[in-house]
């Protein structure tokens, strides 16, 4: 429609098809049968909220999804089935520094509620092709998915995030801050 503002070419553009639309869903292409109503939306699974972030060495955390249960992992090349479960975690990854930093998955660790703490299954972290380590440019963030096999009956009561053990700064001599055993992100996992 020449002349047309774009405003008001979208506006007709919308009036013509909410006439179409209904018209087009009455049609049944001609094979005497009633047209098939489209299928309702499926509720996307609840899952709990992103953790709020916490910090590291020179890294900021935040866990996006924890799940467990999980009874096999696939990827484009390769599948697998857990020894107990397998859980996974989604982490987002931000280096608050300027400077290059290295994130580590190794040093992230599933935390059960009787302690124990269990590093991630590298055959799942193969099928999913997760890298072992990233280097995180400054200021950057990168999101990563953390594979784990632990027990059937592990109750996963959160996840300990570990950053790097670079110096503190451009020259120094001194390490960044970090907890040796990692921060502790409490949480419940969803199961499936």
């Amino acid at each position: 429609m020449p002349g047309m503002r774009p405003k008001a070419l979208c506006a007709a553009a919308g009036a013509a098809l909410a006439v179409l639309l209904p018209s087009l869903a009455a049609c049944d292409g001609g094979s005497g049968e009633p047209a098939a109503s489209p299928a309702a939306p499926v509720p996307a699974r609840a899952s709990p909220a992103a953790s709020r972030p916490v910090g590291d060495g020179h890294f900021v955390f935040t866990v996006l999804s924890l799940r467990c249960g999980l009874p096999a992992v696939t990827g484009t090349h390769s599948e697998a089935q857990p020894d107990g479960q397998f859980c996974s975690v989604r982490l987002r990854v931000r280096n608050a520094d300027p400077g290059f930093h290295t994130y580590v998955a190794a040093r992230q660790r599933l935390q059960d509620a009787d302690g124990t703490r269990t590093g991630p299954d590298p055959f799942a972290m193969a099928v999913r092709r997760q890298h072992e380590t990233v280097e995180v440019g400054g200021h950057d963030l990168i999101e990563v998915e953390v594979w784990y096999d632990v027990p059937g009956d592990a109750r996963i009561t959160g996840v300990r995030v570990s950053g790097d053990r670079d110096p503190a700064g451009y020259l120094s001599s001194e390490t960044v801050a970090y907890d040796p055993q990692g921060v502790l992100v409490p949480g419940v996992p969803v199961i499936g």
